[in-house]
């Protein structure tokens, strides 16, 4: 049996041996690796950024095609009417006045863009048709029209409060951009609308014969206007045609009519309406009342209801309606006759 110990056998090995307890920080186990934490921070906010930049990238892109189709709608806007008749961006129904003296309006929008409508609003603004009238400043009613989709057509009704006529209804599209703060406004004018007398015309029965038209006058209509005012149909003019596309009357088997139009609550006047073939170019109408007063009054507003008709009918539609801005120097007849003379 040897004579050595376990004890003696280590002996050596335990002097050689660091016996100093090792220590560890527990701080060290919480706060692990600092740059690995710090890159893992980095790469959060980096992919933030990029969702961000990706997001608004996306939004640009859908601003810049709803802005090129707006861009197109506008260059359509100031083509002739014959270029742009099948491809009105609006279209109005019949103006009714109501009964509490308000006014009915429908407006008929139409997407003519291959991109939805969104978030667009339709604005009317009444005004004076005369720039000198010292008619008051009429408040603007905004529609929202929601979305519309590409080829489709919608139908709003406005409720206006305006003053006596005549006045034009100035409409346009308006559609707001935002952009983080900044803000613009796109708007597109719309044809204007003249409201007159006419326009609360209705067709009675009461036989022409039995209405006193000691007050009458003529105006001559070229077929050429007729037949723009009617939409550019490929007929022949008739004298239907001339009511519908003039006066709104549809359907008028007869030469004559006979119209009742309320000046006011208590006041209603008869009008005698006579079309017929003026030659093979032109139609006449003849208007007949029973006093002076309401004749000048209502082939007043009937040559204004014209001018506004057939600005409408040239390059910038909506800005044709401008040169009633001149209305000091010239009268209402000649500025008639002179954009008449146009379509001769």
């Amino acid at each position: 049996m040897s004579d050595f110990s376990d004890d003696d056998l280590f002996a050596d090995f335990d002097e050689q041996m660091d016996t100093e307890p090792i220590t560890l920080e527990d701080d060290s186990f919480d706060e692990g690796p600092k740059t690995h934490n710090s890159s893992f921070i980095d790469k959060k906010s980096v992919i933030e950024k990029y969702q961000k930049l990706k997001e608004e990238s996306k939004k640009l892109d859908e601003m810049a095609i709803e802005v090129r189709s707006l861009v197109m709608i506008c260059r359509q806007m100031e083509e002739c009417y014959t270029k742009r008749v099948d491809k009105n961006l609006a279209s109005y129904g019949e103006i009714k006045y109501l009964h509490d003296g308000t006014i009915l309006l429908l407006v008929t929008i139409h997407n003519i863009t291959n991109q939805p409508m969104n978030s667009w609003m339709l604005s009317v603004h009444p005004s004076p048709i005369f720039p000198s009238s010292s008619s008051s400043a009429s408040y603007t009613q905004s529609i929202s029209l929601g979305t519309i989709l590409p080829g489709v057509r919608k139908t709003f009704q406005c409720h206006l409060n305006c003053e006596s006529p005549p006045f034009l209804l100035n409409l346009s599209l308006v559609r707001d951009f935002h952009l983080d703060e900044t803000r613009k406004v796109f708007q597109i004018e719309l044809d204007p609308i003249s409201v007159t007398s006419w326009n609360q015309a209705q067709v009675v029965e009461k036989k022409s014969t039995d209405l006193n038209t000691t007050f009458s006058s003529s105006i001559r209509l070229p077929n050429s206007l007729i037949n723009l005012l009617s939409g550019s149909p490929d007929t022949v003019v008739s004298i239907p045609q001339v009511f519908q596309a003039i006066l709104k009357i549809p359907n008028s088997q007869d030469d004559t009519v006979v119209l009742c139009i309320p000046l006011s609550s208590d006041d209603n006047i008869y009008v005698k309406v006579k079309c017929a073939k003026d030659g093979t170019t032109q139609h006449t109408l003849t208007i007949g009342t029973e006093s002076s007063r309401s004749h000048t009054l209502l082939i007043q507003h009937l040559r204004l209801h014209l001018i506004v008709e057939m600005s409408k009918l040239k390059s910038r539609p909506a800005k044709g309606i401008l040169i009633l801005t001149e209305m000091d120097a010239v009268s209402v007849e000649e500025l008639f006759e002179s954009m008449l003379g146009a379509f001769h």
